[in-house]
């Protein structure tokens, strides 16, 4: 199938062949019909790509201002390496999707041929979240279906303002969402006063029954004694519409932002009257039991288009066909632009899950293949395999963006893991979904005879891995779990200077990972399992490998309550060590990552975030820097991944790690992770 992706680090726009997803628990398959272009939300993305480096850091100055603490933490190679690393990676457009359902799933509130739309981006068969899909009244046409997430946006702001009929509302911004907020508030017997620089806009509001009021004129007669609330749809870095906003709402007001605006409140004019400020949440959440839902905006955007109190008409300026949708972005601030239509005629290839690479390449043997290409695999993992001269040859991603991505023209790219597991000239497999996928895709490719690679963990309950273990056990082929950091070349240099010292010894581990969104997939305990088990395992196996003993016990000295899943742990060794494992999630982010201590009767050495070791009365544990012939930095991925290699290329091999130690850290870190 073919998608339309841009690239952040150049803009360039284009359209790409992808394999195409397929059913998915809970996700519903949709054959595309049209989509529309948000203007808004998709020029900011097409000038932000076409901006230099200071223009970047200009539009987004929050995240230069966390790129300048990545500097501090972690300096400032690794943090261009990083930042080129994202740049690089293009990303979908669009989030107005109309088609026709081809698998609902399992869900059965959705059937198969039901038209729906949905937050997909431009592309000819998506895979959609139940949550953010809305079944399409049959009064309402495709052409007007598309614009129901932008209404939705509108609509979301509207209910934080909660105005009641015959109170004013003042619209600021009259774009395309703002036109559309314009008739959702008339639609409820809202007064509405709009405001824009664009007579154009402005006069298409008036259409809709909406008072303009420009910056030159005096205040309208409706405006009286001040507005119920100020909806900010417009674009600025200005921070004065945010503040004229509370200057004309009457007491107790509330200024809704929808848009984008400088965020430099002056409390003077929001004390007078008490007014309240708030950020929508674009359309709402995924939750389906709160009343603003995403999927309830759906609905009842698309009700007032069914009952005709939404016209959207006016609104739709052109439409295009998908295969030149690439030229609508080559300026998309032409006057009067509204809604940009894009029509779709799909055929049946699209559907196709697998995209074969050069024929050269499918003649190989003992290939390699990937399940799982996100940031780890795009940034970290495939990159150091090309190093190590073992290129992968086939790829699987759920949604075949990003397994095309990584395939490029040489490789297979495909959404459908059978393919490569059922493929005899696989022979190594590299895993790198998401923690709830890793117990099911191991145990399938073990009975399948592959070599087998799975990013950590390797099981998110105990019963899952004792699945695991027992394939495992039965099968000799090397699985490895990537816990990198007992390779890193500090570590080994640490390790190597402990063996002379016996008596107990005490570690500390603090880890400053920083906080997560609150809706971010680690966090959720199918998909990621939490951040003890799915993160702070490294550290449990860093620790078992610098005691060389196994761990007798471990307790929670402490577990955050703010969401994060921060903690500290305690854990003992049948040697007699004790190591103290504080994994932060509230530091400041210019602090360094991690650091590792371990001291003893008179000596003591730290490995400071992987850059440096340096120790008091221990021989050999302080490392010279890599230039005058110390060790190498780095946190050990790719000692690890060319361990690996040599064992899946070794007729006798010899597992990186054992079976046991991976089961002990698994096992541990699953419980640590419900410990309170």
């Amino acid at each position: 199938m073919r998608q339309l992706i841009q690239h952040l680090g150049s803009g360039y726009t284009v359209l790409i062949d992808v394999p195409a997803p397929g059913p998915q628990a809970n996700r519903i398959l949709i054959r595309a019909a049209r989509s529309l272009v948000s203007l808004g939300t998709e020029r900011m993305l097409v000038e932000f790509g076409r901006a230099g480096w200071w223009g970047k850091a200009r539009q987004q100055p929050e995240k230069f201002r966390a790129t300048l603490a990545k500097v501090r933490a972690e300096g400032l190679f690794a943090t261009v390496v990083a930042v080129r690393s994202k740049l690089a990676r293009p990303i979908p457009l669009g989030y107005c999707h109309v088609g026709h359902v081809i698998d609902n799933g399992g869900v059965p509130e959705f059937t198969v041929g039901e038209r729906v739309v949905s937050n997909s981006p431009h592309a000819e068969v998506v895979s959609a979240s139940a949550a953010f899909v809305s079944h399409v009244p049959h009064s309402v046409t495709d052409d007007a279906a598309t614009f129901t997430p932008l209404a939705a946006i509108a609509l979301q702001g509207i209910r934080l303002i909660a105005p009641q009929p015959g109170e004013v509302v003042v619209v600021m911004g009259l774009g395309l969402i703002g036109q559309l907020a314009v008739r959702i508030l008339r639609a409820r017997g809202i007064v509405v006063l709009g405001v824009d620089p664009d007579p154009a806009k402005c006069a298409l509001a008036a259409t809709a029954g909406a008072t303009i009021w420009t910056s030159e004129g005096k205040a309208p007669a409706a405006l009286g004694s001040g507005a119920a609330g100020v909806l900010i749809t417009a674009s600025t870095t200005s921070d004065e519409p945010v503040n004229q906003a509370a200057r004309i709402c009457r007491r107790r007001g509330r200024v809704v932002l929808i848009g984008v605006a400088g965020l430099s409140l002056n409390r003077a004019d929001f004390y007078q009257n008490e007014v309240s400020f708030q950020v929508s949440r674009s359309y709402g959440s995924a939750d389906a039991s709160d009343p603003s839902s995403a999927r309830a905006n759906f609905d009842e955007a698309l009700a007032l288009m069914a009952s005709g109190a939404l016209d959207v008409a006016p609104l739709l300026t052109s439409r295009h066909p998908f295969v030149t949708a690439s030229q609508i972005y080559d300026d998309l601030r032409r006057p009067s632009a509204y809604g940009l239509l894009i029509d779709y005629s799909v055929p049946n290839e699209s559907l196709v899950r697998t995209l074969p690479g050069a024929a050269g390449n499918l003649r190989t043997t003992s290939r390699i293949g990937v399940i799982g290409c996100g940031n780890f695999a795009t940034r970290v993992l495939v990159p150091e395999l090309r190093l190590q001269a073992a290129a992968p040859s086939v790829f699987v991603s759920t949604n075949g963006l990003s397994a095309q991505l990584l395939a490029r023209s040489t490789a297979t790219a495909t959404t459908d893991p059978t393919t490569l597991l059922d493929d005899v000239s696989v022979r190594t497999v590299f895993i790198a979904t998401r923690h709830g996928d890793h117990g099911e895709l191991v145990r399938a490719a073990l009975r399948a005879g592959k070599n087998v690679w799975v990013e950590k963990p390797l099981a998110l309950t105990e019963t899952d891995l004792d699945a695991t273990m027992a394939v495992a056990r039965s099968i000799s082929v090397p699985l490895v779990v990537g816990f990198n950091r007992r390779f890193a070349p500090l570590a080994l240099a640490l390790r190597a200077a402990l063996a002379a010292k016996s008596g107990p010894r005490r570690f500390t581990v603090d880890v400053n990972a920083g906080g997560l969104p609150a809706d971010h997939w680690t966090l959720d305990a199918q998909q990621g399992g939490g951040r003890i088990v799915g993160e702070a395992c490294h550290f449990v196996d860093l620790l078992r490998y610098l005691a060389g003993s196994p761990i007798a016990s471990v307790r929670a000295l402490s577990r955050d309550a703010d969401g994060q899943d921060g903690g500290c742990f305690e854990l003992r060794f049948a040697n007699g060590d004790v190591a103290t494992l504080n994994y932060r999630t509230d530091l400041p982010a210019h602090l360094p990552k991690e650091r590792i201590g371990v001291s003893g009767d008179g000596w003591s050495a730290e490995i400071g975030n992987w850059k440096s070791l340096r120790s008091q009365n221990l021989p050999g544990a302080s490392a010279l820097p890599t230039w005058l012939g110390g060790p190498a930095r780095g946190k050990g991925h790719p000692e690890l991944i060319s361990a690996f290699l040599c064992a899946s290329t070794s007729e006798s091999f010899a597992p990186p790690v054992s079976l046991d130690q991976i089961e002990e850290v698994s096992r541990w870190s699953i419980r640590m992770q419900a410990m309170r």
